[in-house]
C-alpha cells in the first residue's frame, strides 16, 4: 500500500487546526480568558514596579538563565499519531522520515513561539537591571531559539530508546549543558570562569561532543518507539482538553484516576454517615479524578507568588480576588463532571445532599485559598 506522507501530515495537521480554533473560540466567549487578560494587563502595568524591587546582589542572569533553560529543555512532540496507526503505519516506518519531519518542525515553530513570549517578557527585566545593549541582546534572543531547535531534535532522537529512565538521564544533562551555556551568555561570559579559563564552555563543548555521540548511536541502533509516541500524543491532547475544561464541557476528555494516597488520607478526618457520603464522594472525586487537585494547588502557588511581589494592598486585593474567581471557575468543571459521568446513580445520595456537599467543598477550598493570600498580603 502506497503512502501520501505530506497528504497524510496535512490531514492530522488540519484536523487538529480545526478542533483547537474550536475550542478557541468556546475559551474566548468565556468570562474566565477575561479575568486572566485583564489579570495579565495588572501584572503588566506594575511590571516596571517589580523589577526595581530587585536587590543589587541578586544573581539575576543565572535566574533567568534557570527559567529559559526550563523552557527550552521542555520539548513534548506532538506527531499527531493515532491509536490504528500501530496497525496502518508501523509496516511503513522507513516511509515516514518526511512525516516526522514534518512533525519536528511544527513542535520547534509552536514551542519558539513560547519561547520568544517568555524572552520578551524577561527584556525588561535583562535590560534594565543587568543593563544589556547591542550585540548582547541579539545573543540574548538568538542562542535561546537555537538551543530550542536543538532541545526538540535530541528529544526526538532519545526517545527511541526503550529505557524510560535513560531518557529522563539525557534529559538532565540537556538541561545541565542548556543551563550552563544560557547562564556563561546572559552573564557575558563570567559563570564558571577562572581567572582565564572559561570552564562554563569547557563544559558544554565536552557535553555537546558526548550528547551527539550518543543520539548517532541511538539513531542507528534503535528505531520508532511508537507506544510511547502515542502515550505523549494523548497526554498532550488531554492537557489541553483539560485547560479547555476550564471553560467549558469538553465530551472527548479522559480523565486518568490517581491514588494520591498522601491526599487521600485527609478524607479519613471527615465523619462517616448517610448524610455526610456526598462530602466523601466530591471530596475524593476533586483528589483523585483527573487533575482537579493539582489545578487547583498551581494556583494557589501562582496566586500567592502575584501577591508577593505586587505593590500596594489595592493591587493585591484585586489579584487576590481574579486568582479566586478563576479557582470557584476551575472547582465549578467538578460538578459538570460529576453530573456527566453520572457517577452518583450507584449510590443512595439525593440531588439536595450532593449540591450541598459540593457547596460544603467548594467553600472549604476557596476559604483556605484566601486564607493563604491574606497571609501572604500581610507579609
Amino acid at each position: 500500500m502506497k503512502i501520501d506522507v505530506d497528504q497524510l501530515f496535512r490531514k492530522r495537521f488540519h484536523a487538529f487546526s480545526v478542533e483547537f480554533i474550536r475550542y478557541a473560540q468556546y475559551m474566548a466567549n468565556g468570562g474566565l480568558m477575561f479575568v486572566a487578560i485583564f489579570l495579565m494587563g495588572l501584572l503588566a502595568f506594575y511590571y516596571r514596579s517589580i523589577i526595581t524591587l530587585i536587590p543589587a546582589w541578586f544573581p539575576l542572569p543565572y535566574v533567568i538563565a534557570l527559567v529559559i533553560a526550563t523552557v527550552v529543555v521542555r520539548s513534548p512532540l506532538r506527531t499527531f499519531l493515532q491509536e490504528a496507526d500501530l496497525l496502518f503505519l508501523t509496516p511503513h516506518e522507513v516511509r515516514l522520515d518526511r512525516y516526522f519531519r514534518k512533525a519536528l518542525v511544527y513542535n520547534f515553530v509552536i514551542q519558539s513561539i513560547v519561547v520568544f513570549i517568555v524572552l520578551l517578557l524577561l527584556m525588561p527585566m535583562y535590560t534594565e537591571v543587568v543593563g544589556a545593549q547591542g550585540v548582547q541582546l541579539w545573543v540574548y534572543w538568538c542562542i535561546p531559539l537555537l538551543l530550542k531547535g536543538w532541545n526538540v531534535y535530541s528529544s526526538w532522537i532519545f526517545l527511541r530508546l526503550p529505557d524510560q529512565k535513560k531518557i529522563g538521564l539525557y534529559t538532565l544533562v540537556r538541561f545541565v549543558f542548556s543551563y550552563i551555556l544560557l547562564a556563561w551568555v546572559l552573564s557575558e561570559g563570567q559563570f564558571l570562569r577562572l581567572g582565564p579559563i572559561p570552564f562554563g564552555v569547557l563544559i558544554c563543548a565536552a557535553l555537546l561532543i558526548w550528547l551527539h555521540s550518543r543520539m548517532l548511536t541511538y539513531k542507528k541502533k534503535h528505531s520508532i518507539q511508537w507506544y510511547r509516541l502515542l502515550a505523549i500524543e494523548s497526554g498532550l491532547r488531554n492537557r489541553f482538553y483539560q485547560f479547555v475544561n476550564n471553560f467549558r464541557d469538553v465530551p472527548a476528555m479522559q480523565h486518568q484516576v490517581k491514588s494520591r494516597s498522601w491526599l487521600i488520607t485527609l478524607t479519613k478526618w471527615l465523619p462517616y454517615g448517610q448524610s455526610t457520603a456526598g462530602r466523601h464522594l466530591f471530596a475524593k472525586k476533586f483528589i483523585r479524578s483527573g487533575d482537579f487537585a493539582g489545578i487547583y494547588f498551581r494556583l494557589i502557588l501562582l496566586s500567592g507568588f502575584v501577591v508577593l511581589i505586587l505593590p500596594g494592598p489595592y493591587a493585591k486585593i484585586i489579584a487576590g480576588l481574579l486568582f479566586i474567581y478563576m479557582t470557584a471557575s476551575q472547582i465549578s468543571s467538578l460538578w459538570r463532571h460529576q453530573l456527566k459521568r453520572n457517577g452518583y446513580a450507584i449510590f443512595p445520595i439525593r440531588d439536595s445532599q450532593l449540591k450541598q456537599a459540593f457547596s460544603w467543598l467548594r467553600m472549604v477550598l476557596l476559604g483556605v485559598h484566601g486564607v493563604v493570600l491574606v497571609i501572604i498580603g500581610i507579609l
